[in-house]
């Protein structure tokens, strides 16, 4: 019969602490609990043999050593007196240093106001070799810092402004320990991670340096450069997917990060091309426009290791050319494209509406229905709209969850029946080339912000080099 496991609260007097701990018997009666009847309840499940975890609650708190239950006795009902055995002295680290692992931090967050706490096996076994010190548990930080850090040198990151004031973030400077694993973010050139460091040494005080009101500072050794991702690229990843660390207007200098989240920031993963590219060479432009979409796939792995495949990456829907200042981007864009010279062409204002894609009713002397720019051109391969930016995002909603394969119902009828938009069976249906050809004088910064982010794998940006 397998053995159980316990973690046991126990004061310092328990143990003669003059002599050798290894081998000394302490007797704990289920009746002199805090409360007495969950001291029994819980005494009740020990047998000869079981496990358990010494932890001292009393003058210096951490781990005492591992034992085993050798002597099991029931008096009389309603009491059991127990004879745990320390066979094994163990590091005194605290509770506060096991809750750095995530599982752990559970099972203690489980624990009740009681001697003894039931511990599943896998527990007891990382106690043991963090106790022996063969583990380490280390935690993982995403912290902005924008100097350009040398591989294999040490640097100093002070956790307060020079005027004393505590930088963002500041309670996980506080938790960081020598051996925790650090991701360097930058703002620059573009939002994303950089590079890994190790933490030297946790929180300290340093001596006093002019200029500064405090000089508390933590050490970090940069262990070198990794492929920079965008926070687009990392928002992409189902494990990262709306990560607050991952907004644009995330101020932090540190946060933490799960272990699945660290392991997922430096997975090589496939290089896809990004949903939002420039061009540098308009004949490059030309080509790319007209290539099809490889079909591609990627499989994720979850933490518990079953495998999920990824959809491949829709076709663009929309083909965004930055214009800049150009005086005549319409010819050029039509020209270099070689699009059809009955090409629809129009030019957006900001009264444009959902109405105007996708078709309305207007009320005049009589009742008309007006079809939209977008559903009486769906048959065609391309329309091009200048000042595409004067549409709200959300109004492209329904064309992209209909490229994505969705049938979308309109808020209007056709023919009595509600109208929907989609690839089959619908009442608009979007041609697999169909695409539009947009024109704007935002920069791509500008419309990476316009647009929400689950639509950036169906936009694709050209920019012309000058």
């Amino acid at each position: 019969m397998s053995p159980h496991y316990f973690w046991l609260n126990c004061g310092y007097n328990r143990f003669n602490h003059v002599e050798d701990l290894t081998g000394q018997v302490s007797v704990f009666d289920s009746s002199v609990h805090f409360n007495p009847s969950e001291g029994y309840t819980a005494f009740k499940r020990a047998r000869l043999g079981d496990k358990v975890i010494f932890y001292q609650v009393q003058n210096k708190l951490g781990l005492l050593g591992a034992g085993t239950v050798v002597k099991y006795e029931e008096p009389r009902r309603g009491k059991i007196i127990i004879h745990f055995r320390l066979e094994e002295t163990l590091n005194p680290v605290t509770k506060d240093y096991l809750a750095r692992s995530e599982q752990l931090k559970t099972t203690l967050s489980r624990m009740k106001e009681q001697l003894l706490n039931p511990l599943s096996e896998e527990d007891y076994e990382q106690i043991v070799a963090v106790g022996r010190g063969e583990e380490k548990i280390n935690r993982y930080f995403l912290m902005k810092e924008m100097e350009p850090f040398v591989k294999g040198e040490e640097y100093t990151i002070f956790v307060r402004t020079v005027n004393g004031i505590e930088r963002n973030g500041f309670k996980h400077y506080q938790e960081m320990q020598q051996g925790d694993r650090v991701i360097i973010y930058r703002t620059a050139p573009e939002r994303g991670i950089y590079g890994v460091a190790e933490v030297t040494s946790a929180m300290q005080k340093l001596p006093v340096i002019q200029g500064r009101t405090d000089s508390t500072a933590v050490m970090i050794k940069y262990l070198g450069d990794i492929d920079y991702k965008t926070i687009y690229d990392l928002d992409r990843e189902p494990m990262l997917r709306a990560q607050h660390f991952l907004a644009d207007n995330w101020n932090e200098s540190v946060t933490e990060l799960t272990k699945v989240q660290y392991d997922v920031m430096l997975e090589a993963g496939d290089k896809e091309e990004e949903p939002l590219k420039t061009t540098p060479y308009l004949h490059e432009l030309i080509k790319q426009a007209n290539l099809p979409n490889p079909d591609s796939s990627k499989v994720f792995v979850t933490p518990s290791g079953r495998k999920l495949p990824d959809k491949a990456p829709a076709a663009k829907v929309i083909h965004l050319f930055v214009t800049g200042d150009m005086t005549d981007p319409y010819d050029i864009v039509k020209n270099y494209l070689k699009l059809a010279a009955d090409t629809p062409y129009y030019i957006a204002d900001d009264t444009w509406t959902a109405g105007t894609l996708y078709g309305q009713y207007v009320e005049e002397e009589v009742t008309t229905f007006h079809p939209g720019v977008l559903t009486k051109h769906l048959n065609k391969q391309a329309i091009i709209i200048e000042d595409i930016d004067q549409l709200e995002p959300a109004v492209l909603k329904p064309l992209f969850q209909a490229a994505r394969g969705h049938t979308v119902h309109l808020p209007f009828q056709h023919g009595g029946s509600p109208a929907t938009l989609g690839k089959t069976d619908a009442t608009y249906t979007v041609h697999p080339d169909f695409r539009i050809i947009g024109m704007t004088r935002q920069t791509a910064d500008d419309i990476r912000r316009h647009y929400p982010a689950d639509m950036h794998p169906l936009i694709k940006v050209y920019q012309f080099k000058k």
